[in-house]
């Protein structure tokens, strides 16, 4: 079906000389053209998945042997073509270009997300769309590949186990893998020994004498590990028992000062019990002790509330 010539800024920018071309009765250029893909669960592009939308659209795109549409690798043909008696006729070969590539603008439009189709107003071609996604792309790209390259060198171990850490790490290196910012073997090597504290000091001294990969490494590490967290629980446990032969030691010298106590009160008792006989009490004031703290009867120091007063004036 004849349509009406597309203007210049509605198709990629190739020459657009008229030549001799396929007579319209020849639907040969139209027959190969693609109107539909079968479903493809792709995602849409936001300001943070752009590798990965263009990986999954490109192989789309190949299977199909598309992707010279949007690469602009296609050349396309004149509009119009002398036709065999000599008068200009429309083009089917550029009919069916354009139809082609209209197809793929619109395909192209509806795997973007609101945020970035602001940005495609102006885009009319599959070629115009994708250039003007990779050019937006790129400079964002750049800016977020700088700061992940410097969450990834200046991150520490900190409080993580080594488990975590090489965890973490290995995260931040596939996200700039990602992004396509490679980090080699040797610097995620120099990347995670930078980040441990000093109680992996032997590791980094073998790391400077033998060629290290990142395998070998984190054995190491985690040998580390475990040495120290064996030692941290030896010492822990030996603080314990050297606390629990402390606690012992007051313990049966209290037992002792409360048996002389008990033994001390019942003799005073039986004091008292002989000083109430002679009738004047008089036994019972020598019978109750005397606290040497605060000079009051009926309790000694160890049991004085005030010897936890650090204001107290002992009025002995």
């Amino acid at each position: 079906m004849a349509t009406d010539p597309v203007p210049g800024d509605d198709t990629p920018r190739h020459s657009s000389n008229f030549g001799r071309g396929p007579s319209p009765s020849s639907g040969s250029a139209v027959s190969h053209t693609i109107h539909s893909f079968s479903k493809h669960d792709t995602i849409k592009l936001t300001e943070s998945n752009f590798l990965l939308w263009k990986h999954q659209l490109l192989l789309i795109l190949e299977g199909y042997d598309l992707e010279g549409f949007v690469q602009g690798t296609i050349p396309v043909s004149s509009p119009l073509v002398i036709g065999v008696d000599g008068q200009l006729v429309d083009n089917l070969v550029f009919l069916a270009h354009k139809k082609q590539d209209k197809f793929l603008a619109f395909w192209l439009l509806s795997t973007v997300s609101d945020e970035v189709l602001v940005h495609l107003t102006s885009a009319k071609s599959s070629f115009d769309i994708w250039s003007a996604i990779e050019n937006w792309f790129g400079v964002i790209s750049s800016i977020k590949i700088s700061r992940m390259r410097h969450d990834l060198y200046s991150f520490k171990k900190a409080s993580l186990s080594i488990k975590k850490y090489l965890s973490k790490v290995k995260r931040l290196n596939d996200s700039l893998i990602a992004a396509g910012s490679i980090v080699t073997e040797q610097e995620q090597v120099s990347i995670i020994l930078a980040g441990l504290w000093l109680e992996f000091e032997s590791v980094r001294v073998i790391a400077s004498t033998t060629p290290m990969y990142l395998d070998l490494l984190a054995e190491l590490l985690l040998d580390c590990e475990a040495r120290e967290l064996d030692l941290l629980s030896e010492v822990i446990m030996q603080a314990n028992v050297t606390s629990y032969s402390k606690n012992s030691h007051s313990s049966k010298h209290a037992d002792g000062y409360a048996q002389n106590f008990r033994q001390g009160h019942r003799e005073h008792g039986r004091g008292w019990f002989r000083g109430k006989n002679r009738g004047n009490g008089r036994g019972w004031s020598r019978s109750r002790p005397q606290c040497q703290l605060c000079g009051k009867f009926g309790h000694i120091v160890q049991t004085c509330y005030h010897r936890f007063d650090d204001f107290f004036w002992c009025r002995c």
